[in-house]
């Protein structure tokens, strides 16, 4: 006999209550330091606006004000963020979730993945870090991706969820 009762919301167990694997600091220290070269070309323009319009000082120190407020806005959400961060692996998905302003959580079940790739650029190479990237089937881009990993890590995750796909087969 089918039976078809209803589930209520307030019941099932909440994704929070489960312990997300944060990111390693040095990809911290990446999105800070990256941050911070963005703007030191802003803080040269500052610096040239003081020699073309000395007549105006109130000018190139607005501008002044205005990158010194933007630079520390930038750099307390980077920091806030990098809190927030994180990824669960459950028996049958994987979740990722970040923003601290906007906030994304994304989860994919194991049964949609078609495959996953590692990937690290330069600046993730100095910063010994690398990408992982989830596809499933019906696209070209990848549908989760979870950047700042350890690449021991990465390797670990993968080599789990290839488990799982075996078994989905």
């Amino acid at each position: 006999m089918m039976t078809n009762d209803q589930i209520l919301a307030a019941g099932l167990p909440g994704i929070e209550e489960t312990h997300f694997q944060k990111h390693p600091k040095r990809f911290l220290n990446k999105k800070l330091i990256s941050k911070v070269l963005f703007f030191i070309p802003l803080l040269i323009g500052v610096g040239v606006l003081y020699f073309l319009v000395e007549e105006v000082p109130w000018l190139w120190q607005l501008a002044l004000g205005l990158w010194f407020l933007l630079f520390l806005t930038v750099i307390f959400l980077s920091y806030k963020e990098y809190f927030v961060r994180g990824y669960v692996l459950r028996e049958q998905d994987i979740t990722y979730r970040k923003g601290w302003l906007f906030h994304s959580q994304i989860t994919v079940p194991f049964n949609r993945i078609q495959h996953t790739e590692i990937n690290h650029g330069p600046v993730d190479r100095l910063f010994k870090l690398c990408e992982l990237d989830i596809f499933t089937a019906g696209g070209s881009a990848s549908d989760l991706s979870i950047s700042g990993l350890d690449p021991a890590d990465a390797a670990k995750l993968k080599e789990y969820i290839s488990g799982k796909l075996s078994t989905y087969a």
